[in-house]
């Protein structure tokens, strides 16, 4: 029977802050950050956002693309359409300080909420062009995200 030897856990919570009503923040930095903090070598990297209005992605850096995203978002989901949850009236349970949001909801229900990317020699594999990025769509607000990394 082989044995292995056990993996290393790292956890980080990051506060953020974002301006923008949709907003691609890059976040690279702080994963890199917290690689090396973790001193883990060899795994993965998982970086999960805790809000329903809000998503983590990897992709491109470039400013037209984001522009590009953010067109594309809006017509997959317009903010000008009728969206049930915005119904205040006819829900239960609707705090006071509640957003009119369903949009930003479902658009990051279409986006995800986490991206897993492997580890080797403390560092991100991936591409030369990637980044990862937390997407705000319903800013702008306080947030944050954890990032957590398991190996050795």
């Amino acid at each position: 029977m082989e044995v292995f030897p056990p993996m290393a856990i790292f956890n980080q919570k990051i506060e953020i802050e974002s301006r923008k009503q949709f907003e691609l923040i890059d976040i690279t930095g702080h994963v890199d950050a917290a690689i090396l903090q973790s001193k883990i070598a060899s795994g993965m990297v998982l970086v999960y956002n805790p809000h329903t209005t809000a998503s983590i992605r990897l992709n491109h850096k470039e400013p037209m693309l984001e522009q590009d995203f953010m067109k594309m978002l809006y017509r997959l989901v317009p903010l000008e359409e009728n969206y049930s949850h915005d119904l205040f009236e006819m829900r239960e349970q609707v705090d006071t300080n509640e957003r009119s949001n369903g949009h930003a909801h479902v658009a990051a229900f279409l986006l995800g909420s986490s991206e897993i990317v492997p580890i080797q020699n403390s560092q991100l594999i991936k591409g030369d062009k990637q980044s990862l990025f937390f997407v705000e769509c319903d800013g702008p607000r306080a947030r944050d995200f954890t990032i957590t990394i398991y190996g050795e």
